[in-house]
């Protein structure tokens, strides 16, 4: 599950409103020949290859023991040995893979291996001349942790392009392929990392902007203990400068359509279903426009589903999850709580209100408005909380969440909230639409 935020026009610029739990993103294929079909060269090559498996096999394993090489020179801190994978450090691509190990260092990637490559595309024929020198396209998935912030492996694709030097197997260029979060030194080889009390924030946004962040992380972080009791110790917020940093962080398709989104969580769970390794990344428009106070209640949202997801297996019903995470936030507002209500009850008296708990497909992002769902949320949790109390709150969070499907978090939050609170859906249901219909005569 992750979260986004969507941006609208409160505190002076924006407000936020929470955007749905997310498992997985949209891809992200990189590189001159994505999405196309294999030229003549290509097939040729991939011919010659099927008659000389064990030509592809010594290539092969080649490529993969200078990546290998590669990790394990990021990992040990050489940049002597990382340098020499690179084919020629003096060009744009080169460079970027240099900045990309410096990039590593910083963050204290502390674990870095590399699977088996698949060699799938010839950028030349094997029978090149040596002024012609063999070239191939390899791509593979790379296992890595960021050292004291991650429990368990992260995982991303890359793609590489090489050259067959003299000295053997050289990196041309290198870049994210595929689905999927791309590790942040490729996305971002020239950010710079400021190591806050409480946050590790990384980035390409000028100096001054990244030490504001740092900042916000370090004023946000500590008044989550009060409403969330296993509050992370730190959290690694990563600040990109463009949508193309933005997209490989997150792993969108280059080009896809934008939703106003200030900030978005997004990490892998382990095996007991809790969050190891989450990033909460920002916008590089919509978070910048934010004023201070928008920023802690954007950083409060977002710092609340890393505390809840890296210690609750699962994740409750939709609902549940973004009002609480709302709950957490809007409680740093600076603006009144008629004033944030405002849309929702434009909503109640023009009867395009929710009449049913908002479900997990109403709260995704690429849907239409999501400010009116999202508040709904909100007020369904701000009611529990009023009539239960946060610690019975924070109980149903953690009974009401599931490690299966969307119907499963729905049906297990509904019997929690039986468990835990005594109530009903259908019980809770008419208080909630209640307390809307007087939001929509006195809002």
């Amino acid at each position: 599950m992750s979260s986004r935020r969507r941006v609208h026009g409160r505190w002076g610029v924006v407000t936020v409103v929470a955007l749905g739990a997310l498992t997985g993103l949209g891809g992200c294929t990189s590189g001159p020949d994505a999405g196309t079909a294999p030229s003549a060269s290509a097939a040729a090559t991939a011919s010659a290859a099927s008659e000389d498996p064990a030509g592809t096999a010594r290539t092969t394993a080649a490529i993969s023991d200078l990546l290998r090489a590669r990790a394990a020179a990021v990992v040990a801190g050489d940049e002597e040995a990382f340098a020499e994978t690179v084919a020629d450090g003096s060009s744009p691509a080169g460079r970027r893979q240099l900045d990309s190990f410096t990039a590593a260092r910083a963050l204290r990637v502390s674990r870095l291996e590399v699977g088996p490559p698949t060699v799938d595309g010839a950028l030349t024929a094997p029978t090149a001349s040596a002024t012609s020198p063999q070239r191939v396209r390899a791509r593979a998935e790379v296992r890595y942790r960021v050292d004291d912030l991650d429990r368990g492996d992260r995982a991303a694709r890359l793609e590489y392009d090489l050259v067959r030097t003299g000295a053997g197997w050289r990196v041309e260029a290198e870049r994210p392929v595929g689905a999927g979060a791309t590790a942040p030194w490729v996305a971002m080889p020239t950010l710079r990392v400021l190591r806050g009390e409480h946050g590790v924030v990384a980035g390409t946004v000028p100096l001054a902007r990244l030490t504001e962040h740092a900042a916000d992380v370090d004023r946000a972080l500590p008044g989550l203990g009060g409403q969330w009791e296993h509050s992370p110790a730190q959290v690694l917020v990563l600040a990109p400068a463009t949508e193309v940093e933005a997209d490989a962080l997150l792993g969108r398709a280059a080009g896809s359509a934008r939703s106003p989104v200030a900030a978005t969580t997004e990490g892998p769970t382990g095996a007991d279903g809790t969050a190891t390794g989450d990033r909460v990344v920002l916008d590089p428009t919509a978070f910048d426009r934010l004023t201070r106070s928008g920023r802690d209640v954007v950083l409060a949202h977002e710092l609340a589903h890393v505390a809840v997801r890296a210690t609750v297996p699962g994740h409750p019903a939709g609902w549940l999850a973004e009002g609480y995470a709302d709950h957490v936030g809007y409680r740093r507002a600076d603006v009144s709580t008629r004033r944030l209500l405002a849309p929702l009850a434009a909503a109640v008296r023009a009867d395009r209100a929710p009449s049913a708990l908002p479900s997990a497909s109403e709260l995704q992002p690429g849907i239409g408005d999501l400010e009116v769902p999202y508040l709904a949320s909100w007020q369904a949790v701000e009611l529990l909380a009023e009539r239960h109390g946060e610690a019975a709150l924070r109980r149903l969070v953690a009974a009401g969440s599931s490690t299966g499907s969307e119907a499963d978090a729905e049906a297990t939050t509904d019997r929690a909230l039986v468990s835990e609170l005594g109530t009903t859906r259908a019980e809770l249901t008419r208080q909630w639409l209640a307390r809307l219909g007087r939001l929509g005569t006195t809002g």
